[in-house]
């Protein structure tokens, strides 16, 4: 049985969880002057301010990861092609470069459909 508290808290997740923290920021951010910006942002909700702390936290996660994704495959270019230290560099790049998308997906990176220009057949 869930006690007051972890009801609080999942009730709380839910409300998170359905805020668009990219669109709460945008229309922060999104005007020309400091006035508009702070109108918007005084009328953010708690819980608004809290999904976009979370989002901010975890876009730095990824950041982190790439950045050690990138570190990774620097020491794998350093490394003789066909050696097994190569080898298991490119392994350990490659996984976390599906790490990396697979983050950037959950954050919503990715989702709309990219335009692929069509080639005419004459």
């Amino acid at each position: 049985m869930s006690t007051a508290a972890e009801l609080v808290e999942s009730r709380l997740a839910a409300q998170i969880s359905a805020v668009d923290a990219g669109a709460v920021a945008e229309q922060i951010t999104g005007h020309s002057s400091h006035q508009a910006k702070q109108r918007f942002a005084m009328q953010a909700s708690t819980v608004d301010i809290i999904a976009m702390a979370a989002y901010l936290l975890r876009l730095q996660d990824v950041a982190d990861m790439t950045y050690d994704m990138f570190k990774t495959a620097d020491l794998m270019d350093e490394q003789p092609r066909g050696s097994a230290a190569r080898a298991e560099l490119l392994r350990e790049t490659r996984e976390k470069i599906a790490v990396v998308g697979a983050s950037l997906e959950a954050l919503g990176f990715g989702r709309s459909p990219t335009t692929v220009p069509t080639q005419s057949q004459e």
